[in-house]
């Protein structure tokens, strides 16, 4: 069963394809955006103490190599 089904509810299987059909497709094309606004995050969450400077250094260089993997077009989302 998927989280947002509801026992008394019944989604229409066009507006599934609609909104879950192409997720990773979607994700793609918003990785680079989604990592980053990590990255400004992180900087923030160091900015105001709830991450130490080192915390926030390890953070921001694993980040930048997802935006590596991105531009060498080798990031992929795995199905499921």
């Amino acid at each position: 069963m998927k989280l947002w089904n509801k026992s008394n509810t019944n989604t229409a299987e066009s507006v599934e394809r609609f909104t879950v059909g192409k997720d990773r497709e979607f994700d793609l094309q918003l990785a680079r955006y989604d990592v980053e606004g990590s990255i400004a995050h992180v900087t923030m969450l160091g900015e105001v103490g709830l991450m130490t400077k080192d915390e926030v250094n390890v953070s921001i260089e694993g980040l930048k190599i997802i935006l590596n993997k991105i531009d060498e077009e080798s990031f992929k989302i795995e199905e499921g």
